[in-house]
């Protein structure tokens, strides 16, 4: 069974140790790859951990003239290649999430990678393996449907259009989010 990775931005406490975790992550070239925004500055000191959603069907893998951004077998949406990219900065236009990063100094795009070199051999990502709130979790499925006492997130609409990811995240109010979650009881809506 497929693992995900698992957000509840009520547990985060703006740390960054996600951030600085991510910099030194083998292969990541110190460029973090995971970014802590804050959610209503000046109002609240509530922040979230924000890496990419890895979709489904990824926005930024489609509109790259040159294939430069890979998807593995199981389905985890890699930064671009050094050899291919260009720069050009179309997968950052065209990700609903504003993910994709591109370092104009290098021109190349960068953006979480689920930290593949780990995640394929059964270890999880840096930014869980060093969160001390488990505000980022790595986890089942199923695990997810069980564990998670709140409703979660994996659909979002945009406009009309539904975008599936293999990011969740814990939701604190199942009204306002009528689109792809699992209640409480594990039950899909």
């Amino acid at each position: 069974m497929a693992k995900v990775l698992y957000i509840d931005f009520e547990r985060c406490i703006a740390c960054r140790a996600c951030m600085i975790g991510c910099e030194e992550c083998s292969g990541h070239d110190h460029l973090s790859r995971m970014f802590v925004d804050q959610l209503m500055p000046g109002e609240t000191v509530a922040a979230s951990p924000t890496p990419c959603m890895h979709c489904y069907t990824p926005a930024c893998a489609e509109s790259c003239p040159v294939q430069a951004i890979g998807i593995t077998s199981d389905g985890v949406v890699l930064s671009a290649s050094h050899e291919k990219c260009i720069g050009c900065k179309n997968c950052t236009y065209a990700c609903p999430f504003g993910i994709p990063r591109v370092d104009d100094e290098r021109k190349l795009m960068y953006k979480c990678d689920l930290c593949y070199d780990r995640t394929s051999k059964g270890r999880p990502p840096m930014c869980v393996s060093v969160c001390p709130t488990d505000t980022i979790q790595f986890l089942e499925e199923e695990e997810v449907k069980r564990k998670s006492r709140k409703p979660v997130q994996f659909v979002w609409n945009f406009g009309g259009t539904l975008i599936e990811t293999r990011t969740v995240i814990g939701m604190p109010d199942t009204e306002t989010h009528k689109y792809g979650y699992y209640d409480p009881q594990g039950d899909e809506r």
